[in-house]
């Protein structure tokens, strides 16, 4: 998990995105002057304390998996590189707020309460949250990663897999923030001499899930216009 977070918040720098309006002080980057409203953040030690995840966990009613516990009390941060998922901002003082909000803001009796636990949004077709399905626990407390999309309520498309598990989603995240090249998708106006390129990492990423990313739910990721190598 950490080797994910630090490359993503790595990839931020190398790309100039940690600028954001509304940041807390204490997250404040005062070595680059502020654009207007854009101030620069930076990560700090998170003040998550086990008993915020644990008041959390009572709330919805359903446990986080380890390494999402272990995600919430390394850093704060503003935002995390997207590939597929957009993490939920996770702010001194505001996250707990902010994830009670989630676990809310849609229909919470088809997610929460059937044992879906929001973090973010998916964010290649804004569907809807992206959820640790805790009804498919292992022996160590990880679990699937699914999203819920808003377009398919009521059909078999309604709650669709995108990772074998917590522990292989930070894999294949990982995969994607250490290279700046966006790999997944393609348009017809793309240099056409990124395709190869584009096709490696693709299978580099699909590779770091076998039973998820690379296999069932192969063809969520390979729909985007980039085929694997």
């Amino acid at each position: 998990m950490t080797t994910f977070v630090d490359a993503a918040l790595s990839q931020l720098r190398r790309l100039g995105l940690m600028q954001r309006p509304g940041v807390p002080d204490s997250m404040r980057d005062n070595s680059v002057p502020p654009s207007r409203d854009w101030i620069a953040w930076k990560p700090i030690p998170s003040t998550a304390s086990d008993a915020d995840l644990d008041d959390l966990e009572r709330e919805a009613g359903l446990t986080f998996p380890p390494l999402y516990r272990d995600l919430l009390q390394y850093v704060h941060y503003v935002q995390l590189t997207e590939t597929g998922i957009r993490f939920e901002r996770h702010l001194p003082q505001e996250w707990g707020g902010r994830l009670r909000e989630t676990y809310n803001q849609y229909c919470r009796d088809r997610i929460v309460d059937v044992g879906l636990l929001p973090f973010g949004s998916e964010s290649l077709m804004d569907a809807g949250p992206v959820c640790f399905d805790t009804n498919h626990r292992t022996e160590t407390g990880d679990c699937p990663v699914v999203f819920w999309d808003h377009e398919w309520i009521g059909t078999a498309k309604e709650v669709r897999p995108m990772f074998s598990s917590v522990a292989k989603m930070f894999e294949c995240l990982t995969v994607a923030a250490s290279n700046d090249l966006g790999f997944i998708s393609h348009f017809d106006d793309d240099d056409p001499k990124l395709i190869p390129q584009k096709q490696k990492l693709l299978a580099e990423f699909l590779r770091c899930d076998p039973a998820g990313a690379g296999g069932p739910v192969r063809d969520y990721w390979t729909c985007w216009g980039v085929t694997p190598a």
